[in-house]
């Protein structure tokens, strides 16, 4: 079931298996650059793997797989939102190498309930992530910091659907 690759565009991702540089000290605007950076691939990677899943496992409930479809148009926006911020503030997309990492995880489980789950764990880290550099942002860059809350409260609720069809008690 192996997933063809999309097309990333416009970032620059690092070859499979190679790790990107890290980012930048957050006291410094490149960092701030490079965390936004960071979460918007990581949308995009959501958007196509939420894609993949619905057009790949048989196993899944009908109501799952259109739920992923709508998770997928959600990604989509978070993308764009942050795309825009980041033209706003002067952070090209392809100014530093990201990985695929989160891509390859996701299409290399070979069941729903696996795929599900994998995907609940990386929104809870970006659900993380976003909620502390939000609270970083908060008194340099105000409208930053309210936009990696509300994506912080979206990713929330895409937690809840694992939840609703797998159940914890259920994990694999």
């Amino acid at each position: 079931m192996p997933a063809d690759t999309p097309d990333w565009s416009p970032f620059d991702v690092v070859a499979d298996g190679a790790k990107p540089p890290g980012p930048r000290a957050l006291s410094r605007p490149e960092g701030v650059g490079d965390r936004m950076r960071i979460a918007a691939f990581a949308e995009i990677q959501a958007r196509e793997a939420f894609r993949w899943g619905a057009d790949t496992f048989e196993d899944a409930p009908d109501a799952l797989k259109e739920a992923w479809r709508t998770l997928a148009d959600e990604e989509h926006k978070h993308l764009g939102w942050l795309l825009d911020r980041m033209a706003v503030l002067g952070f090209a997309p392809e100014g530093r190498p990201v990985s695929a990492h989160l891509w390859r995880g996701l299409t290399a489980c070979t069941t729903a309930h696996e795929f599900t789950w994998y995907m609940a764990k990386a929104e809870d880290r970006g659900r993380i992530a976003g909620e502390r550099f939000g609270a970083a942002l908060a008194e340099t860059d105000e409208e930053s910091a309210k936009l990696f809350a509300l994506i912080a409260k979206e990713e929330a609720d895409h937690i809840a659907l694992a939840m609703r069809y797998y159940p914890a008690s259920d994990r694999a």
